[in-house]
């Protein structure tokens, strides 16, 4: 069996105790049914099942355990569950276990978190996370542009532990309508869902840039972070259109999407650290057990006794030191793998259901440009003055990806300039890089209209787009895009004065 999920819910006083032992209770019911040997079997499947419960109590320490088996397609599924008290809190850990039938072979079973989580976080005990009492919900949270300082206070709170999923809308809906409730009832205890609304989605790009966008339709998972948002692309982000490309319906995509988010978080979950009540209840019950049998062997108190008893002192205490710096360790190496995927791409590895956000397609023009201005800073100076032709623009104009590609191009020959001289003009260089470009003619260069319409503002400044980029030709006027610039001898090397429609 191998661990492939974990989930640990931490709640004040005894009530977690009785209440969460009582809905698992009440689940059980509900999901096993006894055949006529008297064996359980899941009453949806008819399957095998089997199921244990132990209730201890050491001191004023209480532990109840929950076994569950069941035979699945494909394997067996184990659910532990370990609910451990003390008078001032109590630990709902549950731990899902998979082997397979099929030998060294994915398992391909998709996995959510029980239904007794659900319940658990839903009833009247508040259960949280984490050492700072990160409070769980079993319902998604809605982001919108007049609280967007609460939710990225959240995004970028250093001592966030779980994942933040991010659903946007497309045309008011998520995805089959239902995404965002379907995925709070996956990741109950693993992962807050936040349904982001498009003004909020909107106005979270404009301050954070394209790069850590999420909207129409697509959906993000924003890792915990730890003391800066890192690299965007660490954080994965799956586009409607491509999620879409993939699958005949809308209701087939969320299902791949759900598999795919839900396998990320659940295989993140089994780096969390036990919390020490389990260990420490653990040792109080063996310790229990060994001191009940020693007390039954030894003789009347006399120095043998007395110098067995000091070395059994001292090595429980050299046992207790070691614990406590395993669970250090255990500690520090979560902080470092929570650390790691933050600042590293999460670009490796990827299946068909997963796409990197650095690899993400913009959806708009209006994208591909904020995307173009934030990337090429300080190499392509886009004019801001330039907007209202953009938006002028069919928003599949290009289309989007293609116009990126040709400013990221127009980077690159900022780039190239700054070393000296190309050795060939402009436009044939660009050709050779796969952009289509020419400069005006002299009868366009030397009419009052075309000198006119050539000199565009820059964010302030004049400047004379001798070239202009032609991403498509031979479309409607509001799909045929021009990109107009010009060349400085300093830094930025490449100015762009016009991002439009082509102008006859």
């Amino acid at each position: 069996m191998r661990i492939v999920a974990k989930i640990q819910l931490t709640s004040e006083g005894v009530q977690g105790h009785e209440a969460g032992a009582a809905i698992i209770e009440r689940w059980k019911d509900r999901k096993f049914s006894s055949s006529h040997d008297g064996n359980l079997t899941i009453a949806q499947s008819g399957a095998e099942a089997l199921v244990e419960r132990v209730d201890e109590k050491v001191g004023d320490l209480s532990r109840t355990c929950f076994t569950i088996l069941e035979n699945i397609d494909g394997g067996t599924l184990q659910t532990d569950v370990h609910i451990v008290s003390s008078p001032n809190r109590t630990i709902l850990q549950t731990n899902l276990s998979l082997s397979s039938d099929f030998g060294i072979a994915p398992i391909g079973i998709s996995l959510r978190a029980p239904k007794f989580i659900r319940a658990a976080v839903q009833g009247d005990v508040a259960w949280t996370v984490g050492a700072t009492g990160e409070r769980v919900f079993a319902h998604s949270m809605v982001a919108t542009k007049a609280h967007l300082d609460d939710f990225q206070t959240l995004v970028e709170f250093d001592k966030r532990c779980l994942p933040i999923v991010v659903v946007s809308e497309f045309d008011g809906q998520t995805l089959a309508g239902d995404l965002h409730d379907r995925l709070a009832q996956d990741l109950c205890g693993l992962a807050h869902v936040v349904r982001i609304e498009p003004e909020a989605a909107w106005e979270l790009t404009r301050q954070w840039g394209a790069a850590w966008s999420c909207y129409n339709g697509a959906v993000r998972l924003l890792w915990p972070m730890r003391g800066s948002r890192g690299d965007p692309r660490a954080h994965p982000l799956w586009t409607r259109d491509w999620l879409m490309a993939r699958a005949d319906s809308e209701p087939l995509a969320r299902e791949r999407l759900r598999s795919a988010i839900g396998g990320r978080i659940l295989d993140a979950s089994t780096y969390v650290s036990d919390d020490p009540s389990l260990g420490d209840f653990a040792r109080a019950a063996d310790r229990a057990v060994a001191d009940k049998a020693r007390a039954a062997l030894l003789t009347p108190q006399g120095p043998p006794t007395v110098e067995y008893e000091r070395q059994i002192a001292a090595l429980r205490k050299e046992i207790d030191a070691k614990d406590a710096e395993i669970r250090t360790l255990t500690d520090n190496l979560g902080s470092a793998w929570t650390a790691l995927r933050t600042m590293r791409p999460a670009d490796a590895g990827l299946n068909e259901e997963e796409l990197p956000s650095g690899s993400a397609e913009p959806q708009s023009v209006v994208e591909a440009v904020l995307r173009a201005r934030e990337e090429l800073a300080g190499r392509v100076e886009i004019a801001h003055e330039t907007d209202t032709d953009v938006a002028r623009l069919n928003s599949e104009a290009g289309p989007p990806e293609k116009i990126l590609r040709y400013l990221r191009t127009l980077g690159d020959l900022s780039n190239r300039l700054a070393q000296g001289p190309l050795g060939l003009s402009i436009p044939k260089w660009l050709e050779e890089q796969g952009v289509v470009c020419s400069g005006d003619s002299e009868t366009a260069k030397n009419s009052a209209g075309g000198r006119k319409f050539r000199t565009r503002p820059v964010n302030g400044r004049d400047v004379t787009c001798d070239f202009h980029a032609k991403p498509t030709d031979g479309t409607s006027p509001d799909r045929c895009a021009r990109i107009y610039f010009g060349t400085s001898p300093s830094a930025p090397h490449v100015l762009v004065g016009y991002i439009g429609r082509h102008e006859e």
